[in-house]
């Protein structure tokens, strides 16, 4: 039998470089992909959405804070840092909160009665670190955030998250306030159940912008809810104020949670409308 009978098998290493170089391309082509920026937008987008629908898994398997035993109240939630004087992670960083009280931690208490997660037997822990919006990717705030503006001037009442106050009648206190828009913890992301009275200055709390799922995996929230991002700079301008620099009313993109607790991502404009 001749060599050249023989059939080749295998590729060479041009053939392998071309089908990983065709791949690439295409996978930039569908997730958003840009050279230096993490992604960009859509990747915030998902990173959001992803984390959401990861809260939303929590509610339905009635996740709480303790290791062992039911627990009660308990609340899902996904923080944004609203810390206009942390100019690297304002606006950019987030983490998810879970609370509730553990049956070992009840002492013969009434469930129903404890309604304060500010105060023990009330516990929050994050089941994961915090992490980071992509680079050059930010949170824009609700308009009644007067910390944090924005350079680029859009038409009133677009381009700004809107998140209102829980449906239900939770206890306002100095650490979590539940009834403004949008609601407000001060907390410190733990992977240990820890009551956020007992948060002291040695775990660095933080003041935290939230949106909340229901036990039911629903929206815990009255009206719409929308969370918009922009593609720009946060830079802090003095104590407790900060600028977002954005290059143009098209470096936006937004996120609204459905009643259902789930999440779709649009980059229209007109979607952007707290008229809509």
């Amino acid at each position: 039998m001749s060599v050249r009978s023989i059939a080749r098998k295998g590729f060479t290493l041009v053939e392998l470089l071309v089908v990983i170089t065709i791949i690439l391309l295409i996978s930039s082509l569908f997730l958003g992909l840009s050279t230096g920026d993490g992604g960009g937008l859509p990747a915030g987008q998902r990173f959001l959405a992803s984390s959401i629908r990861t809260v939303r898994a929590m509610a339905l398997m009635n996740r709480g804070p303790g290791n062992t035993g039911i627990t009660y109240g308990n609340r899902y939630r996904l923080l944004i840092l609203n810390d206009p004087d942390d100019e690297v992670n304002h606006l950019r960083q987030f983490v998810i909160a879970v609370g509730g009280v553990s049956s070992a931690d009840l002492a013969g208490a009434d469930p129903n009665t404890i309604t304060n997660t500010s105060a023990a037997p009330y516990k929050w822990f994050s089941p994961e670190p915090a992490q980071m919006l992509p680079a050059g990717v930010v949170f824009v705030p609700p308009a009644s955030d007067t910390q944090t503006t924005m350079t680029l001037t859009v038409a009133a009442n677009t381009r700004r998250s809107i998140i209102g106050q829980m449906a239900d009648n939770s206890v306002a206190t100095a650490s979590d306030s539940p009834v403004t828009s949008p609601p407000w913890m001060i907390y410190a992301p733990t992977n240990q159940p820890m009551a956020l009275a007992a948060m002291s200055a040695d775990f660095n709390p933080k003041k935290w912008y939230y949106v909340e799922l229901q036990g039911s995996g629903a929206s815990n929230h009255l009206g719409r809810i929308l969370i918009v991002l922009a593609k720009g700079v946060v830079r802090n301008t003095g104590a407790g104020r900060a600028v977002i620099d954005v290059a143009s009313d098209s470096k936006f993109a937004a996120l609204s949670l459905r009643p259902n607790g789930d999440v779709s991502m649009t980059l229209d404009a007109d979607e952007m409308d707290k008229a809509k």
